[in-house]
């Protein structure tokens, strides 16, 4: 296969055969183009995936979800959500497929004749095996991986196949007394991560014996490729145990068990909403974002027991790859770049460490009425607090996670919660914001690639240009 010639002006890539947008040129990577294209790959994947048991199924649709590009010289990441149909029950669903791009087409080859060798079905219940969980695409030199097959997260697929129901009796204590017997379980994917990690929402219905009562108890199992949730495990518990000393404007999300078999975190379904997902419209979102600066300023000045530390050159090293593969994926915006990337680089300075979250966006913020809870904190360390704050000012200010938000309205809510949050943390911290800003805004921009949205070349450059004008307030 070969990916067509026709230069694209927008990014300086290259339109695949069928007339619409692909990738950059990557010599490392020539079939990117086509493992790029949703259209050409559609039907690759009609032709290549194999039904279980005989069993025919229609694949409608494939969309493009999370592409992990210029990490490695030797592989490319592709996470599509294929949308599936049986035609002869009528079920629909969306099913995440994983694509390893190999620069080496032998190593694609070798590694599924590896993965072969072990018996990809073990351990995936049968519900969930709609296809082979392990193909190969030879002439893309690409590996398939069908979820909850991960070869770096094996303990997914137990999860999936009930492991996690250990967890019911906890589940079943939160309810009313009385004798509870499980009904019903459901488990249903939240977010998927190739290689790194999962969140499953799994949820009981339960019949009380004596009176014929009913509840429903909710939770999520954090599946982690190593024992990080361990980390995070122990983390929570120390943070539940401080909250409950004192009274705090946060809370952390609260942890109900960790299962160190299957390196599976449990923790409680957060109350509210992510702040991402308020109404512009609502007075309520503008009272949100107040007491979500609110919260996170006494987060930075409380007592976390993070173990983990960030330094100022692990920061500045994350921009640089934002800023690397900003560069690569949008040629035209690499002088500005690389202006903003000196700019930050020269600009900050070490400042005295502080609890940060460390990926901190406004997914990963719940608000209910007054009360704002913090969930995914893998990350919390003890850090440059500011660094916290330009990031979720550069997600509220690029709408990501809230794409039918106003522009001028997400600006005004970013603006509000910097303004709210400077109020209740020191003065001093101010003069980093800009770079800090900076910075965060190449991340976001990094993300968009990443999750290749609709549109993301101009999208990026948009976002290129609110980092270069935070670097240019700077200098005013």
């Amino acid at each position: 296969m070969e990916a067509a010639s026709n230069a694209n002006p927008v990014h300086g890539g290259q339109l695949a055969e069928d007339g619409t947008e692909g990738f950059p040129f990557d010599p490392d990577f020539p079939q990117l183009p086509i493992a790029s294209n949703p259209r050409l790959m559609l039907d690759i994947f009609r032709t290549e995936l194999k039904p279980v048991a005989e069993k025919r199924y229609e694949i409608q649709e494939c969309r493009p979800f999370r592409f992990r590009c210029r990490q490695s010289k030797s592989r490319c990441v592709l996470q599509y959500t294929l949308r599936i149909a049986d035609p002869s029950t009528g079920r629909r669903w969306d099913q995440s497929v994983t694509g390893l791009l190999y620069a080496d087409k032998r190593k694609a080859e070798r590694r599924w004749h590896e993965m072969q060798a072990t018996d990809p079905r073990r351990g995936i219940p049968k519900e969930w095996l709609a296809f082979e969980p392990v193909s190969i695409i030879s002439g893309l030199g690409m590996l398939v991986q069908i979820f909850p097959f991960d070869r770096r997260l094996r303990n997914l697929g137990p999860i999936m196949g009930g492991a996690g129901r250990t967890v019911d009796p906890l589940l079943l204590a939160r309810l009313d007394p009385g004798e509870w017997e499980v009904e019903n379980r459901t488990i249903e994917p939240t977010r998927y991560r190739t290689e790194r990690g999962a969140a499953l929402r799994y949820a009981i219905q339960a019949r009380e014996a004596r009176s014929a009562r009913r509840g429903t108890v909710t939770c999520y199992l954090k599946v982690y490729r190593n024992d990080d949730g361990a980390e995070t495990w122990r983390f929570l518990l120390a943070s539940q145990r401080l909250t409950a000393e004192g009274t705090r404007p946060y809370e952390t999300i609260r942890p109900i068990a960790y299962l160190s078999d299957l390196r599976t975190l449990v923790i409680e379904e957060a109350p509210g909403r992510p702040l991402s997902q308020l109404s512009p419209q609502s007075g309520h979102a503008a009272q949100a974002v107040r007491s979500v600066a609110r919260a996170l300023a006494a987060f930075h000045q409380d007592e976390i027991p993070a173990t983990r530390h960030e330094s100022l050159a692990d920061r500045l090293e994350a921009v640089r790859k934002a800023g690397l593969l900003i560069q690569w994926a949008c040629p035209g915006t690499r002088d500005t770049v690389q202006a903003i990337i000196a700019a930050v680089t020269n600009g900050l300075e070490e400042a005295s460490p502080a609890p940060i979250h460390g990926d901190l966006k406004s997914d990963h913020v719940f608000v209910s009425d007054e009360r704002v809870v913090f969930i995914d904190l893998d990350s919390v360390a003890f850090g440059d607090p500011v660094r916290d704050v330009a990031s979720l000012f550069a997600h509220l200010t690029c709408k990501t996670g809230s794409p039918s938000m106003p522009a001028d309205r997400a600006r005004e809510m970013a603006a509000a919660f910097v303004d709210e949050y400077f109020r209740h943390a020191p003065s001093s911290w101010r003069a980093r914001f800009g770079l800090h800003s900076a910075g965060a805004f190449l991340e976001v921009a990094g993300c968009i690639f990443r999750s290749q949205e609709p549109g993301w070349p101009e999208t990026t450059a948009r976002i290129v240009e609110e980092a270069q004008r935070a670097c240019e307030e700077v200098q005013d």
